[in-house]
């Protein structure tokens, strides 16, 4: 489990009175949208604001994987010169020598836990507005599993 998923496994999100993987709650009298329970964790959103922010989320996401394969590119780059200061200046940047990751290999690094966070926040959210179900997650899951294509993933066809 990451540490996006723990973190998030606490919080739930209401949309109009509707937590994120239950059903709705009844609505107060006189109408309008079902209670928030208290005493959990979460965030009860409008069903605009929930899509506004889930819009602004999935924009996110979305940079965060342009930025992952440039991030990835740095992590292979080499050395300018095979002199004992490029070679220590690149060590430093790319890792290698005893000094691990190096600064681009950090830096991938938080690029792909930001992705992990975010691929959850936005699973979550869709989760709550009703755009998914535990029956898509589950199926998804199990596809992965198995090879097939998921998100962010082009392995093809299940061999």
């Amino acid at each position: 489990m990451t540490a996006a998923h723990g973190w998030l496994s606490d919080v739930t999100f209401w949309v109009d009175g509707v937590p994120s993987g239950g059903s709705a709650l009844p609505p107060p009298p006189g109408g309008g949208a079902g209670v928030v329970p208290t005493g959990g964790q979460g965030f009860s959103l409008s069903r605009e604001d929930a899509e506004a922010a889930l819009r602004d989320f999935q924009d996110i996401l979305d940079e965060l994987v342009r930025m992952e394969a440039q991030a990835g590119a740095l992590t292979v780059l080499r050395s300018a010169a095979e002199d004992p200061a490029s070679r220590t200046f690149h060590e430093i940047l790319v890792g290698g020598g005893g000094q691990g990751l190096g600064v681009f290999g950090d830096g991938y690094e938080h690029v792909q836990k930001e992705i992990a966070f975010f691929e959850v926040l936005v699973a979550r959210l869709k989760k709550a507005l009703g755009y998914v179900t535990d029956a898509d997650e589950d199926a998804e899951a199990h596809i992965g599993a198995a090879g097939g294509a998921v998100a962010r993933d082009d392995r093809g066809y299940l061999e």
